[in-house]
This record gives C-alpha cells, sequence and structure tokens, in this order.
C-alpha cells in the first residue's frame, strides 16, 4: 500500500444551494488550486464539515465526511 503525505486546509465551498465549510486534505507541497485543477476526481472529500442552506442560513447538519459533487461547486476559497 502506497501513502501520500496530505496537508489539511479548511475551506468553504459553495453550491446553489448550500455553503458547505470543512477540512479538505490536498498533497504536500501542493495548492488549493493545484488540486482543483486535477480532472481526475469527480467528488472533492470533506472532514469535520458544517453544512448550511444558502437560502436562511440554517445549519442542516454537522457531518465527519461529506463528498462534495466538481459539478455543483460554484465557489471554493481557503478560510481561516
Amino acid at each position: 500500500m502506497v501513502y501520500t503525505n496530505k496537508n489539511a486546509i479548511r475551506v468553504m465551498i459553495i453550491t446553489k444551494d448550500h455553503r458547505i465549510e470543512g477540512e479538505m486534505y490536498i498533497l504536500e507541497g501542493s495548492r488549493l488550486t493545484d488540486a482543483l485543477n486535477s480532472k481526475s476526481k469527480d467528488f472533492y472529500a470533506l472532514t469535520s464539515a458544517k453544512i448550511w442552506r444558502v437560502t436562511d442560513e440554517a445549519l442542516l447538519a454537522s457531518p465527519e465526511y461529506v463528498a462534495v459533487a466538481r459539478e455543483a461547486i460554484t465557489a471554493i476559497f481557503p478560510v481561516e
């Protein structure tokens, strides 16, 4: 089994209906844009996530893991 070192970065993902914040893991030494430009992923995995509805900012869920479809994302950015 091959292991690769990854760094966790906190990101905010905006979709049409939801705002999702969580930890995204990217290869050590790479940038968020490098991970986003990789066409091999159809989903981005987030851990320690929180999901809000965009219309009223209601917190819908706080899952330990969520996979977000690449096609659903309208914006993504790192947060502190």
